[in-house]
């Protein structure tokens, strides 16, 4: 486990660099490690410099490039990060299941309200690993198609998801067919200064979204997704899923990935595996993926036998 390292990530001639360097703490009390529950019988114990009872409460706490250790439980809140730093569950019994979700943050494309689980926002260096974000429980309580909803949502932010379970973000049955609910979203604004996002998505899994599974939206942004397990909901008629979404002048490497279950029935729409929807220059940048059981494995825009409704 990460204790002391930060994920560099760099934009070279197209290709995402992931590094592993040393954090420079920046600690203003000589507290670089700081913990959320973690007992004796956790291995990382030892490297705890003080305890806190929630997540956010450690995240307030940590200064830029600080670590931020989680040990097993259920935490019912929803994680605002606007710093460099690393949050390390102790694996998939580290669970982040709000019991109701509030859109404290918006879409950088429409400014459409969007209540996100996780939230890294303006920031870059944020490795988040080894945990499970649920959005089951707060998705029974929409009452409508707005605000969208989101598990991890790198907004304008740069890092890291890796070993990390996303679960559970769509609606009750009555919305399923509302067109959110997504289990990874990477988005930058438009390529301005300072509103780029580059993010490695590795060893994940994601399933029981409602829209997509993995998102990457708009010039800017520039997303690593390999050797992720998704898995759609299967066979429906109440809405087109993707597993993987790049679009609207995002940029992608999408490999190793095993992406699956993602069909939709109606001629209407198509449901993809592996969408690239307007993508900047991230067609045909994919290779040794497995599907199974998709409408489409593959599809770009205005490719396929029907058009599809991608998330923006």
């Amino acid at each position: 486990m990460r204790l002391t390292t930060a994920a560099l990530l760099t934009a070279m001639s197209g290709v995402l660099v992931i590094s592993q360097g040393p954090v420079l703490a920046q600690a203003t009390d000589s507290i670089t490690v700081h913990c959320v529950l973690v007992s004796p019988i956790d291995p990382r114990f030892s490297s705890c410099q003080d305890q806190h009872g929630t997540i956010q409460s450690a995240v307030n706490h940590a200064d830029p490039g600080e670590t931020v250790l989680v040990g097993a439980g259920v935490f019912p809140e929803q994680v605002i990060i606007t710093e460099p730093l690393t949050l390390e569950g102790a694996g998939a019994t580290t669970v982040i299941q709000p019991a109701v979700v509030t859109s404290y943050t918006s879409s950088l494309f429409s400014g459409a309200p969007i209540a996100a689980i996780l939230l890294v926002d303006s920031t870059t260096g944020v490795s988040v690993t080894d945990l499970t974000v649920d959005g089951s429980v707060a998705g029974l309580t929409f009452t409508g198609c707005s605000p969208g909803y989101v598990g991890i949502f790198y907004r304008a932010g740069s890092g890291v998801i890796e070993n990390t379970y996303i679960t559970g973000v769509h609606f009750n049955p009555l919305l399923l067919g509302c067109q959110t609910g997504l289990g990874i979203f990477v988005q930058s604004g438009n390529g301005g200064p300072g509103l780029n996002s580059q993010v490695a998505i590795i060893n994940n899994t994601v399933d029981m979204y409602q829209k997509n599974g993995i998102t990457a939206n708009e010039p800017g942004t520039f997303v690593a997704v390999t050797g992720n397990i998704v898995t759609g909901m299967g066979v429906t008629t109440v809405i087109a899923q993707n597993g993987v979404q790049i679009g609207f002048g995002a940029r992608g490497l999408v490999s190793g990935n095993a992406i699956s279950a993602n069909y939709y029935t109606p001629p209407d729409y198509v449901a993809c595996g592996l969408l690239f929807f307007e993508a900047g220059g991230g067609l045909g940048r994919t290779k040794s993926n497995n599907y199974l059981a998709n409408e489409q494995d593959t599809c770009t825009a205005g490719v396929g036998p029907s058009s599809n409704s991608p998330f923006n």
